[in-house]
């Protein structure tokens, strides 16, 4: 299995260009496969507005186009956003994540608050009664709420 968010993925490099023009992030590919048939899984998210039904329906129609005319093996698509509960998986997630709510782990308890900023090594949290700056080292766990 490959699971990423690896620039180099093949999958990834057909399909960028369509979600950079259409404002949607690709936030992870998941691909199963065996000989001559697979299961590909992709995860968007529209920072700017939601991913509803009918858009991931178009959306899934146009990258299957792009994946069926380019890949040498039979598969099935799978599209989905992340969730209201979403585990946040890595630093570029929290620079997606901007301005939404989430739950973080530091030390043994959660807390909930806000990604202001996202910068290269850390970002901005804020909670009711505190910002902090968070090295993305030193994060157990965290979640969209």
């Amino acid at each position: 299995m490959i699971k990423c968010f690896d620039k180099n993925n093949e999958v990834f490099n057909l399909i960028k260009d369509l979600t950079r023009r259409l404002n949607v992030e690709i936030l992870e590919i998941n691909i199963f496969r065996n000989k001559n048939n697979g299961k590909i899984q992709i995860v968007l998210y529209g920072k700017n507005f939601s991913l509803d039904i009918d858009l991931l329906t178009d959306l899934h129609k146009m990258i299957l186009l792009i994946l069926e005319a380019n890949l040498k093996y039979s598969f099935t698509l799978e599209l989905s956003t992340p969730g209201i509960d979403r585990k946040i998986k890595s630093d570029r997630e929290f620079k997606i994540f901007e301005g939404k709510k989430i739950k973080l782990m530091l030390d043994n308890e959660f807390e909930e608050g806000f990604i202001l900023e996202s910068k290269p090594e850390s970002f901005i949290f804020k909670t009711d009664s505190k910002e902090i700056n968070v090295f993305y080292s030193d994060v157990k766990k965290a979640r969209l709420v």
